[in-house]
């Protein structure tokens, strides 16, 4: 059946345009706005999901932007969709969608995601122009996003494989893809988007690579209705000499029609980085295209891979608190966080969050680490509340390097303390992937009313804030930015706060 998830099909747009952004985009020229969007292809009866987002140099965070789309040309072809707003205020108005929004903490708005529901009956090669045009105080920019009606196709992968190796070690990676659709599909392409510490040593001479970039292999084959292929030699993987017994590193295969990945190729957003073309044998599969198309369920054609790291290279990290004592009306900081008792380095930037902590009742949480964002219900989604005061729970996002043994990875929150009637608690927990001894994963954040006091505030919120004391703060190293439609790991080499 030639079903169509959004979801999975925007996380495997995310990764293009991740592994391709992270190359440096064009940059933004002082007072321009720039609206990024992609070109998209919809085949008849069924769905393509879009994105726009809106850049501005300087844009001050809260700065409003007006949002307009052109729909008048695709409304002869099918209905547009929004998706999720991300916080826009959107309304139509005849031919025009107009949304309202404010720019966020890095000249960025929020992104507007939206899909395209083509007719049955819309005729292939059929072409629509949607306009998008932002207004705000630093401009005006223009953008049009050419949508194609063309031929649907389904490509099929395996959803999940598992590998496994020493620290230096090779697997060889296989990959099958399936042509579940009714019509031939003409060529093909393969993306390995690999964890940063496995290397690709293939030489390929129809794959292109380069350092902690994408593999990029083309195939010409004409895939037949119902039949599967296999490559016809793995893709060889080499694992980094220092990593860690028991992680599991993420990696990603992905088939694309020659088509869609033309699409990524030709994004002006997100410039594909200078690469290496191999000089080995070809990996084929061959036919001249004579119809564009696009997958019509993208959710089913690409693979996660696992790589466990074998071995007794572990590590044990540990959380900490603190205890501090304080009466009514004293600012207090404390500085939650993990120390590596080794006796491997353990990475910070793999577990989103890597600490959390939740503040202990009758106190209030006034300035917070700006590597540290609230955590609601749901799932944890910082965006641009790194350093947002007045949560209860917290969580912290890894520094993006290394602790070595003996090393303490801290964040400071300072409290004001409302009501302090006798000892209260808070509690700080961590997450690190392969951790050796997890009872040692949980600590106390403890303040006590000073010795003899018998307690204090008594529960009377109303009581007035007289000045008080305040503890060491912490220095504040780096911060792990979250950005986009899909996001992101980035500054590995930047630390935030390290305490022997």
């Amino acid at each position: 059946m030639l079903r169509h998830s959004i979801r999975r099909w925007l996380a495997g747009a995310a990764v293009a345009g991740a592994f391709l952004a992270a190359t440096a985009a064009p940059a933004i020229a002082a007072n321009e706005l720039r609206i990024a969007a992609r070109d998209l292809l919809v085949a008849p009866g069924h769905t393509a999901p879009g994105a726009v987002r809106v850049d501005g140099n300087p844009s001050p965070a809260g700065s409003p932007v007006t949002l307009d789309i052109e729909l008048s040309e695709w409304d002869s072809l099918g209905t547009f969709t929004v998706t999720d707003d991300g916080g826009w205020d959107c309304a139509r108005r005849a031919d025009t969608l107009r949304c309202l929004g404010a720019f966020g903490r890095w000249s960025r708005t929020p992104t507007l995601y939206f899909q395209l529901a083509a007719r049955a009956d819309a005729p292939l090669d059929g072409r629509a122009e949607l306009t998008v045009r932002a207004v705000s105080a630093g401009g005006t920019a223009t953008r049009k996003i050419t949508v194609t009606v063309v031929e649907g196709v389904d490509l099929v992968t395996e959803p999940k494989t598992a590998l496994r190796a020493g620290p230096g070690g090779t697997v060889d990676l296989t990959s099958t893809v399936r042509n579940a659709g009714p019509a031939p599909v003409r060529g093909a392409v393969l993306t390995l988007d690999a964890d940063m510490h496995v290397m690709s040593v293939d030489d390929f001479r129809n794959c292109r690579r380069a350092e902690a970039r994408p593999t990029i292999c083309r195939f010409d084959t004409e895939l037949a209705p119902g039949v599967s292929y296999r490559l016809s030699a793995p893709l060889p993987l080499t694992l980094k000499t220092f990593l860690r017994s028991g992680l599991v590193l993420p990696n990603r295969l992905q088939w694309w029609t020659v088509d869609d990945w033309a699409l990524v190729e030709q994004d002006p957003d997100v410039p594909l980085p200078p690469d290496t073309t191999g000089t080995g044998d070809e990996l084929r599969l061959v036919a001249e295209p004579t119809a564009r198309q696009t997958d019509t369920a993208a959710w089913n054609n690409w693979t996660a891979v696992g790589i466990t790291v074998t071995g007794d290279r572990t590590a044990d990290a540990a959380a900490v608190g603190g205890r501090v004592s304080a009466k009514v009306g004293d600012r207090v900081t404390v500085t939650p966080g993990f120390r590596n008792h080794g006796p491997m380095a353990v990475e910070t930037w793999r577990e989103i969050p890597l600490v959390r902590f939740r503040i202990p009742d009758g106190t209030t949480a006034v300035e917070v680490h700006w590597g540290c964002a609230p955590i609601g219900g749901g799932p944890w989604k910082p965006g641009d509340t790194y350093g947002q005061p007045g949560a209860r729970e917290y969580g912290c996002s890894g520094p993006g390097d290394i602790a070595g043994v003996g090393e303490t990875v801290s964040y400071f929150v300072t409290l004001r303390v409302d009501r302090l009637p006798r000892p209260t608690v808070g509690r700080v927990t961590i997450d690190v992937e392969a951790d050796t001894d997890p009872a040692n994963d949980r600590a106390e954040i403890v303040l006590v009313p000073p010795a003899g006091s018998g307690g204090n505030g008594g529960g009377d919120d109303s009581l007035p804030i007289t000045g008080g004391s305040t503890a060491l703060t912490m220095a504040v190293g780096g911060l792990l930015l979250a950005a986009g439609t899909t996001g992101v790991l980035l500054a590995r080499r930047r630390r935030t706060d390290f305490v022997a």
